[in-house]
């Protein structure tokens, strides 16, 4: 008898335990509904990344650079499945300028690639250094990413001179990007692989010059992806008044009288 009411239990128990899991189901459905048909979806974070390197003289054919960059970005994007990479590598005689658009993840990833390419035996690209890291940009300029090889004579940085800083020379380094994104947004798709074969042609007041290229280059202001990387992973520590004062104080906190 004591065995049929311990079976007879476990029966009851199994079957409440499976109609628990049954109203835990349809309770996660219901939800899910509803926060799709009311609730926005999430929206994933994009930022670009914009950097400058010299060409070494392991770069026989400029192009190899754009297929480099090509499985990589292939790569990382199979391994984070998420923003794909968007943006533009302007590849000129002796050095390039490079724009990303993705995730956070993947703009890291690509530093951290370029450090260990820079200190490779058969290194493409070295001496880089970051003209800005944007966070949570509204949108992207370029739907997909390419690059061009552009046919330009080579430059002598020794006639290159100025006395504006740094602080000016970036940002009109960069107004020029993103005045060269907006052009090629508002091409035709049908035109927009012969605008982006003749750049160097039809709006070379949108390239940087190579010239500034080089100037910037050779500036200490401007972070390497290893000062950037490290920056990024060294842990930020602030130093409270309170740490300062010694003998620690007895009384924290006014005592009303």
């Amino acid at each position: 008898m004591a065995a049929s009411r311990s079976s007879m239990f476990g029966l009851l128990e199994g079957e409440s335990t499976d109609l628990l899991q049954v109203v835990r189901r349809s309770l996660l459905s219901a939800r899910e509904k509803i926060r799709e048909q009311y609730l926005p979806k999430k929206k994933s974070l994009i930022h670009r990344l914009v950097y400058i390197a010299r060409l070494t003289g392991n770069l026989n054919d400029k192009r190899d650079l754009g297929a480099y960059y090509e499985q990589l970005f292939k790569k990382l994007h199979n391994h984070y499945q998420g923003e794909p990479a968007t943006g533009l590598l302007l590849i000129y005689p002796q050095y390039c300028i490079h724009t990303v658009e993705s995730s956070s993840e993947m703009l890291t990833a690509t530093l951290r690639d370029l450090v260990s390419h820079q200190q490779s035996e058969g290194a493409l690209l070295s001496d880089a250094k970051i003209l800005i890291m944007s966070h949570d940009i509204p949108t992207r300029l370029y739907p997909q990413w390419s690059h061009r090889v552009l046919n330009l004579p080579a430059s002598r940085l020794d006639k290159y001179e100025t006395n504006d800083p740094i602080e000016q020379l970036v940002p009109e380094c960069l107004t020029q990007l993103l005045k060269l994104g907006v052009y090629l947004a508002k091409t035709p798709k049908l035109n927009l692989k012969n605008a982006m074969d003749s750049l160097h042609e039809k709006v070379p007041e949108l390239l940087p010059p190579q010239d500034l290229i080089g100037y910037l280059l050779m500036s200490l202001e401007l972070d390497s992806p290893q000062q950037y990387l490290k920056r990024y992973h060294q842990p930020f520590h602030t130093v409270l008044d309170g740490e300062l004062v010694w003998p620690i104080a007895d009384r924290l906190f006014p005592l009303k009288q």
